[in-house]
């Protein structure tokens, strides 16, 4: 009997080691599933952050041409916003000087009148005010020799009397304009486009050599016979069409003035002269 017990106990004591080595095996076995599954796991994981940051860099980009889009929309904005105040400060500053302009533009109308009374009077010159400008109207007949160009003496006499009296019109342009037709040039190979220009600019640079009225100030155009007032049906309504005309207009207000009403500060109002107080008056009590 005790060597039967002695022959289990050495059996189990041989299965010992094997049973040992399999708890072993399955134990290094369930570790190399947990390992598995831990590094499937953080593969996993990495994969995520390394989409995680390209999806961030994608949004940083995005956000950052946002950035530049909104700051450009923003410079445009302030230009688009200093271009508003400029014009603002010019209207301002034309509509601030535009009844001024006005009055003296009157002023002139009325100082021309006794200049042109007798041209005036014969047919030969006529004066006009409307809206902003002031136009004198002068027939070719008092300037100009019959197809010829250069000013007669007289003509030149009467615009050194004209470029006086438009002197104090110093903000104003002074635009000439000669009206001709094909009837008004003598040489064949002259136009009328070619004689009428010509004489504009005689009429200007005897205008500028006057002194009265600056040369940036004056213009001179050709009209030639495509703008007549009156149909050219008769020689009394050809005559009228052969004319000269000044328009004087105000000048645009110059961006130097703008900025300088932009920048000078409010006038301020005229200080009051101190008061002096009032001196007691002693009653007299009569007796």
């Amino acid at each position: 009997m005790d060597e039967a017990r002695s022959n289990v106990a050495r059996a189990r004591r041989g299965w010992l080691p094997w049973g040992l080595l399999a708890i072993a095996a399955l134990a290094a076995i369930a570790g190399a599933q947990v390992a598995g599954r831990s590094i499937t796991a953080l593969m996993a994981r990495a994969a995520q952050l390394e989409h995680d940051a390209a999806e961030s860099e994608a949004r940083v980009s995005e956000l950052r041409t946002l950035r530049e889009a909104m700051e450009r929309r923003l410079r445009v904005l302030e230009r688009q916003q200093q271009a508003a105040d400029l014009g603002s400060a010019a209207a301002a500053l034309q509509a601030q000087g535009a009844e001024a302009q006005r009055v003296r533009r009157e002023e002139v109308l009325a100082s021309l009148g006794p200049v042109l009374e007798a041209e005036r009077t014969a047919g030969t010159a006529f004066l006009e005010l409307g809206g902003e400008s002031l136009k004198v109207e002068l027939s070719e007949r008092l300037l100009f020799e019959p197809g010829a160009t250069p000013l007669t003496p007289s003509g030149a006499r009467l615009l050194a009397r004209l470029a006086a009296v438009l002197a104090p019109l110093s903000d104003h342009r002074v635009e000439v304009a000669d009206h001709t037709d094909e009837s008004s040039h003598a040489s064949p190979s002259t136009t009328s486009w070619e004689l009428s220009a010509a004489r504009a600019v005689a009429v200007v640079r005897a205008l500028g050599a006057s002194g009265a009225i600056s040369p940036e100030r004056l213009s001179a155009t050709g009209q030639a016979a495509f703008r007549p007032v009156v149909p050219a049906d008769s020689p009394q309504n050809r005559e009228r069409n052969r004319r000269v005309e000044l328009r004087v207009t105000p000048a645009p207000v110059a961006p130097e003035a703008v900025a300088a009403a932009r920048t000078e500060p409010p006038p301020r109002p005229p200080a009051r002269a101190p008061t002096r107080p009032k001196a007691k008056t002693k009653k007299v009590a009569r007796r």
